[in-house]
Formats: C-alpha cells, sequence, structure tokens
C-alpha cells in the first residue's frame, strides 16, 4: 500500500516452505520481482492483490511445488 516505487525492487531471494504466498503486491507500482527463487508454497505463489497495481516487472523467477492451501 507504499503507492509508486520507483526503485525499488525484490531481486535474488529464495523462499521457501511457506503457509500462504511467496510474494505479494498490494496496492504498489513499478516494482521489480526479478531472479527470485519459490519452493515448495502453499496458495498463490506471486500475488497480485487488489488489481489496482500497475507497471510492476514480474520476470525470470522460478517457482516450484505450489500446493494447495
Amino acid at each position: 500500500m507504499i503507492g509508486t516505487v520507483h526503485n525499488s525492487y525484490c531481486v535474488g531471494n529464495a523462499v521457501h516452505q511457506t503457509y500462504n504466498r511467496a510474494f505479494t503486491m498490494h496496492g504498489v507500482s513499478h516494482l521489480r520481482l526479478t531472479d527470485n527463487v519459490a519452493y515448495d508454497t502453499k496458495g498463490h505463489t506471486v500475488f497480485i492483490e487488489d488489481a489496482i497495481e500497475k507497471k510492476n516487472q514480474i520476470k525470470r523467477n522460478l517457482v516450484i511445488k505450489t500446493k494447495s492451501s
């Protein structure tokens, strides 16, 4: 819910064995989500919350073993 973040990024992270989501974009625009790995997560691994988010870049991420919550 922070709005426009031209110089913010989430790059090169590993998220594993979560109980609900790896990455959530909620009320943010111009965020870069790049080169991350999400393994063994439940629910939505990459979640865009309200559809008001715009111009975010989601690229070159690896998502493995997503399970229903």
